[in-house]
């Protein structure tokens, strides 16, 4: 069985209180999260995750409202939890730098003596296919801001195969990705298609035809956007995705 819990469904901005888009899937090979941007630690408390199952965490890209808060996490699984044993984190290539900078500007002085486990990175081309956390993880390049390096993630195993757009606009590529996945989580920002870098309720009406998959859900929503889709959530068909919301799958 795997579960899905969603930990934040906003944009970058916290639209109408909520999260800064997260994941969290627990399946049999362990737990992992899509990105961990700055409030995930809270939604963490607040929902009673245990992290001390945490195996690892797989980066969309290197925008603060991704990986903003793994600083924190860092110091919660050292001194809180006195974690020992590895964290994985999948990523970019770059995303070492980038998390050292995140890191030493966050806590310079209590990181710099260490912390009592080890991280080991593991990187993806784009495009390109790597094993991750005992997981097949596809990356492709996405339709966003290139010095974040921004990917869309397909996850297989042999109970299910679950994608996340990331942060993404339109590009028939994205339908090539999540073709027969069990779930897809889309970022869905926008109510009209303004800004080449982020998809729309208006762009995905248009191509939803296109994105065969078992389950659709909406997410990194602002207000906007979701009033929009809920005003067109049969044609959507999708589930506009809430702070909180868990779903469970079995093959």
């Amino acid at each position: 069985m795997t579960k899905l819990t969603f930990l934040g469904t906003a944009d970058a901005f916290n639209s109408a209180g909520r999260g800064n888009s997260c994941y969290l899937v627990e399946d049999d090979a362990g737990m992992y999260t899509v990105d961990f941007g700055p409030t995930a630690l809270l939604q963490c408390e607040r929902l009673g995750v245990d992290l001390r199952a945490l195996d690892g965490i797989y980066i969309t890209h290197l925008h603060g409202d991704h990986i903003g808060g793994i600083a924190m996490l860092l110091v919660f699984l050292h001194f809180k939890l006195e974690r020992t044993r590895p964290l994985v984190i999948a990523g970019p290539e770059g995303m070492e730098l980038r998390l050292a900078l995140l890191r030493e500007s966050a806590y310079p002085s209590v990181l710099q003596r260490g912390l009592g486990f080890p991280i080991e990175f593991v990187h993806w081309k784009l495009p390109g296919t790597v094993e991750a956390l005992d997981r097949k993880v596809t990356a492709i390049r996405a339709e966003h801001d290139q010095l974040a390096v921004a990917a869309s993630l397909r996850v297989d195993t042999e109970e299910l195969s679950i994608c996340f757009s990331g942060d993404t606009g339109w590009q028939p590529a994205l339908a090539d990705l999540v073709r027969d996945s069990d779930i897809f989580v889309c970022e869905c920002s926008m109510a009209s298609a303004d800004y080449w870098g982020h998809l729309s309720v208006e762009e995905l009406l248009v191509q939803r035809d296109q994105l065969k998959v078992g389950q659709l859900y909406l997410s990194h929503m602002s207000e906007e956007a979701r009033a929009a889709a809920h005003n067109r959530v049969t044609e959507l068909k999708a589930i506009i995705a809430d702070d909180g919301l868990v779903i469970t799958h079995e093959r």
